[in-house]
C-alpha cells in the first residue's frame, strides 16, 4: 500500500501497518517527482531510499512487535504481525526492482547523484527516530497497549495495567536501540536509557500491588519531549512554508474553487512537503519546498 505521509492522525492510529511504513510512503512523494521529470538516476536513488526505510525502520519495528505478541500469547496479533512482515517484504522487492529498472535508464551525472544522496541521508536520519519519538501517539501504543490497559483498569487490575505500561516503555526503548542507535545515531542512547529506567520503575510499582494507579504510570509520554535532541522546525517556520506553498500559481490552479482545504507542512530533513487536502476529495495537490532557498521545487 503506497500513501503519502500526511494522512490524518486517526488513520495512522487505526491502521498501524500503514504507520510503520510511512518513511517509505513519504519517499514515494520524491519518487513521483522524478517519475514526472524523467530523472531516472534520482528516481533510482529514491526507490533505494524507500527500500532502505523498510529495511532499517519497518522490519525491526515489525520484529519487535511480533516478538512481544508471541511471548505474551496474543495469537491474533501475532498473525497480524506476520501479515505485515509479508507486506513489508513485497514492498521492499517492489522498490528494489524499480530501482534496478531506473538505473538502466539513468543518464544523471555523478555530481548530481552525489548531491541527492546527501539529501536522502538527511531524509533517512529524520525518519529513523520518528517512530520511537512518537511511540505514545500512534501505532502499537494506542491500538494495543492503551486498549489492553483500559480493559485491565475496568477490572480493577492495576498490577496488569502497570505491567502493560512497563512493557510499552521497554518496547519504546527497544525501538530506539534497534532503529536510530543501530543505524549510528548514538545521541539517542539517552532516550533508550530513560525508557529502560522508566520500565524498571513501573515494574517495581507493580510489585507493590497498588489499589490505584500511581501518577508515574503516565509519565512515559513526556520522556522523549524532555530529551529532544533534534531541532524541530518552529511553528512559525511551518506557517511560512505553508504560505509559500499556497502562493504558488500551480497550487492555486490545482485547488481551483475547492472549499475546506487544509495544508499540512512536514519537514523531511532537507525539504518540506506540503499536502493540501479536503474531506470531499482527500489529497488535492502536493508541493515540495527547498529548506535552504524556500523555493517551490515541484507541484503535482
Amino acid at each position: 500500500m503506497r500513501a503519502l505521509f500526511l494522512f490524518p492522525v486517526f488513520l495512522l492510529i487505526t491502521q498501524p501497518c500503514i504507520a510503520i511504513r510511512e518513511g517509505t510512503a513519504t519517499a514515494d512523494v520524491f519518487i513521483k517527482r522524478y517519475e514526472h521529470s524523467g530523472d531516472f538516476g534520482k528516481l533510482a536513488l529514491w526507490h533505494e531510499a524507500a527500500a532502505e526505510c523498510l529495511m532499517h525502520i519497518s522490519v525491526p519495528m515489525n520484529k519487535i512487535a511480533h516478538g512481544y505478541y508471541t511471548q505474551q500469547g496474543y495469537k491474533q496479533w501475532t498473525a497480524r504481525a506476520k501479515k505485515e512482515a509479508r507486506e513489508i517484504q513485497k514492498q521492499y522487492e517492489y522498490h528494489r526492482r524499480h530501482a534496478r529498472i531506473a538505473w538502466q535508464k539513468s543518464e544523471t551525472p555523478d555530481p548530481i547523484l552525489d548531491a541527492e544522496r546527501e539529501n536522502i541521508a538527511k531524509f533517512i536520519a529524520t525518519w529513523l527516530p520518528r517512530y520511537p519519538d512518537r511511540f505514545y501517539e500512534f501505532g502499537i501504543y494506542p491500538t494495543f497497549f492503551k486498549k489492553q490497559r483500559e480493559l485491565a483498569e475496568q477490572k480493577g487490575d492495576y498490577v496488569k495495567a502497570l505491567q502493560l505500561e512497563a512493557d510499552a516503555a521497554a518496547m519504546c526503548a527497544t525501538q530506539y536501540e534497534k532503529i536510530p542507535i543501530a543505524y549510528g545515531l548514538k545521541r539517542y542512547q539517552k532516550h533508550r536509557d530513560a525508557y529502560r529506567q522508566h520500565t524498571l520503575l513501573l515494574q517495581h510499582l507493580a510489585q507493590q500491588h497498588p489499589k490505584r494507579l500511581p501518577k508515574a504510570v503516565n509519565a512515559a509520554k513526556q520522556i522523549a519531549r524532555s530529551l529532544e535532541t533534534q531541532a524541530v522546525p518552529a511553528l512559525q517556520k511551518a506557517d511560512v512554508i505553508r504560505h509559500i506553498a499556497k502562493s504558488d500559481a500551480r497550487v492555486k490552479t490545482a485547488l481551483g474553487d475547492q472549499t475546506g482545504v487544509h495544508a499540512y507542512p512536514s519537514f523531511q530533513g532537507f525539504a518540506w512537503i506540503v499536502r493540501f487536502t479536503n474531506h470531499s476529495r482527500g489529497n488535492l495537490v502536493t508541493a515540495i519546498i527547498d529548506e535552504k532557498t524556500a523555493e517551490v521545487l515541484d507541484v503535482f
